[in-house]
């Protein structure tokens, strides 16, 4: 029994979302009352409201006391959740994180590099001087993390934007293991500077091309900070999370 429940339960989650999300529900809108959708469908309200339960953990649904169950624009955080988990539970090395990386980055500079307002660029400059002036590696980890988002932002891409925001768990591993090992790239070698600087003066290639450079010393840093001789094809993110 528990089982054939489980299975109904599927069933009318996947008939709901896809009625919302061929726009039969449409944003802001209110799914029939349960006790008409038990009538409709022909299950339990104990089904439907685990099918519910599932999409509001999609972050299609949320419930409103009294009001009912409300369809939300959440496509956004949906998509970047579901791509995150993907990254997280997949079986993807450390190579395939750092050569993604570089596409989506660069593709971000250069695109910022044409897009960029007077107050991104700002906040940019801000990420930067904060970065040099910080002795606390958390918060440096915390400022190097927002300058790449906010290049993210400039781009003006939502596709881009959502994938970057997938990433960054992992990206903040790569970034805490470069720094505790002494890799607090910007009070020496200047890359975020150098990035900027491209960025403002809307030299798309540069731009592109000094991110480029930036993820591949950032990736050989981190490489130099773990195990010797660790073989890279074999090497998943979840064993940084086992091994720190």
């Amino acid at each position: 029994m528990v089982s054939r429940r489980v299975n109904l339960s599927e069933q009318i989650q996947q008939e709901l979302q896809e009625r919302i999300l061929t726009n039969q529900y449409k944003i802001n809108e209110y799914l029939l009352s349960e006790a008409a959708l038990c009538e409709e469908l022909g299950v339990s309200r104990t089904t439907v409201r685990d099918a519910i339960s599932a999409l509001v953990e999609k972050g299609l649904v949320k419930r409103q006391q009294g009001k009912g169950i409300l369809v939300i624009d959440n496509t956004d955080s949906v998509f970047t959740h579901s791509l995150r988990n993907m990254m997280l539970l997949g079986n993807y090395t450390i190579r395939e994180f750092f050569e993604t990386r570089e596409m989506i980055e660069c593709q971000m500079s250069y695109f910022a590099s044409k897009r960029a307002s007077e107050q991104q660029l700002q906040e940019m400059y801000h990420c930067i001087e904060e970065m040099e002036a910080t002795k606390d590696k958390d918060r440096y980890v915390s400022l190097d993390m927002d300058f790449h988002f906010r290049i993210a932002q400039a781009s003006a891409n939502k596709l881009l934007i959502a994938v970057y925001e997938a990433m960054q768990p992992m990206l903040k591993e790569v970034v805490d293991w470069v720094v505790e090992n002494g890799g607090k790239v910007e009070p020496t070698m200047k890359f975020h500077t150098k990035i900027y600087e491209y960025i403002k003066n809307h030299d798309s290639d540069g731009a592109k091309k000094i991110t480029l450079e930036h993820d591949q010393v950032s990736a050989k840093m981190f490489l130099d900070g773990i195990k010797n001789g660790m073989d890279l094809d074999s090497f998943q993110f979840r064993r940084i999370w086992e091994t720190k």
